[in-house]
């Protein structure tokens, strides 16, 4: 038998086996989805810098961690287009036993990247909803999850290596339960990662609004649950596949979308300085304070009129008071008018907005979405 010209799998009817066709769709197709969404990465990771070196001007956890993965996001898909060498992307009748071998070798480094980069996004959201609750059951909570992400990791990253390896014969069916395990155990940290925060905002002093906001930005972090829950039948099919090396690409298309986006949705949970700077209209993050007078006055600046401590509706008095700086008056030349103290009586409602509200209840989350 010739390994060179042996199919990986016999051709179905009609069909011929062609071993070194160029890229067919697929393969292109999965270039092109890494390079629109690294792309997309690429902007929003540029955007944490300017605002990190700009506008925060501090160090922050998140955006390192985050950058670790870009690199990683890189270094996944420059393994995938080793792999397409070797067959990768193709229908298993156009892949030799000769090709097949050299992908077995390529698959380790593959394998064990994707394993290790979504878990390095979720760290770096992990460590920004550390700090939006003092609480030490919360914080528990949290590093609890990002225990467990780190040991399930660990631990299929030490399978993949050792009894699962793809360099050793009949670790085939090992892979699959490998990769079925780690499908579903990133469904279950992505869900734990957007529950984690909801109960912090949901007792924060907010408009609703503001809370809708927040937790658009929170969940935004670990929006890529979609993407776990949509390559997950594709997981399933390699059970009861022979083709694997064309599901194992549509396969992979997939967690290069899930891992750029997560890289994205990182990002964009932290741009609460960047578009209150530059996009203030959007008022996304404030409420406008109201008012209701008798005279249609409007209140712009609520701390001009707000006593201390006051959290209700207030009257206020306006007076006017004859100019000190006129000349006195004389017995021949009496003054034409009188003193005139005008009393003018209205009502404020005041809505508190980020920076009027119990800074007890919601000033760490607001800091940590800068």
């Amino acid at each position: 038998m010739d390994e060179y010209t042996t199919p990986g799998m016999a051709p179905p009817a009609g069909q011929t086996s062609h071993f070194y066709t160029p890229y067919n769709s697929l393969q292109i197709g999965t270039v092109i989805a890494f390079g629109v969404t690294y792309f997309l990465a690429t902007v929003f990771v540029a955007l944490r810098y300017f605002q990190v070196f700009i506008l925060v001007k501090k160090f922050e956890l998140d955006l390192a961690i985050i950058t670790i993965s870009f690199g990683v996001s890189a270094t996944y898909f420059a393994t995938l287009v080793r792999l397409m060498k070797y067959g990768w992307g193709k229908h298993m009748w156009d892949v030799s036993i000769a090709q097949l071998v050299k992908f077995d070798k390529a698959l380790l480094p593959n394998t064990v990247t994707y394993l290790i980069c979504p878990s390095i996004t979720k760290m770096a959201i992990l460590s920004v909803l550390f700090h939006i609750n003092p609480s030490s059951i919360y914080r528990y909570c949290v590093v609890g999850v990002a225990i467990s992400i780190f040991a399930y990791t660990l631990t299929l990253c030490v399978i993949t290596g050792a009894p699962c390896n793809p360099l050793k014969t009949g670790t085939t069916k090992c892979l699959e339960n490998v990769a079925l395990a780690q499908a579903v155990l990133n469904i279950v940290s992505d869900l734990a990662v957007v529950a984690l925060p909801m109960p912090t905002i949901h007792n924060l002093q907010f408009s609703t609004k503001q809370k809708l906001t927040v937790s658009c930005l929170l969940a935004l972090g670990s929006g890529v649950v979609i993407c776990s829950i949509a390559r997950l039948p594709y997981v399933l099919k390699l059970d009861s596949t022979a083709d694997t090396t064309y599901t194992e690409a549509i396969l992979g298309i997939w967690s290069l979308v899930e891992i750029n986006l997560g890289i994205i949705c990182a990002c964009a949970m932290r741009f609460k300085k960047l578009i209150t700077t530059y996009l203030p209209k959007l008022s996304i993050f404030s409420s406008r304070s109201r008012s209701r007078s008798t005279g249609k006055a409007y209140v712009t600046d609520v701390h001009m009129f707000r006593p201390k401590d006051s959290k209700g509706q207030h009257s206020y008095q306006l007076h006017s008071f004859q100019d000190s700086s006129a000349e006195p008056h004389s017995p021949a030349f009496p003054p034409k008018s009188k003193d005139i103290s005008v009393y003018r009586t209205f009502d404020v409602d005041v809505e508190r907005t980020d920076g009027d509200r119990d800074t007890r209840d919601n000033g760490s989350t607001d800091k940590i979405l800068t």
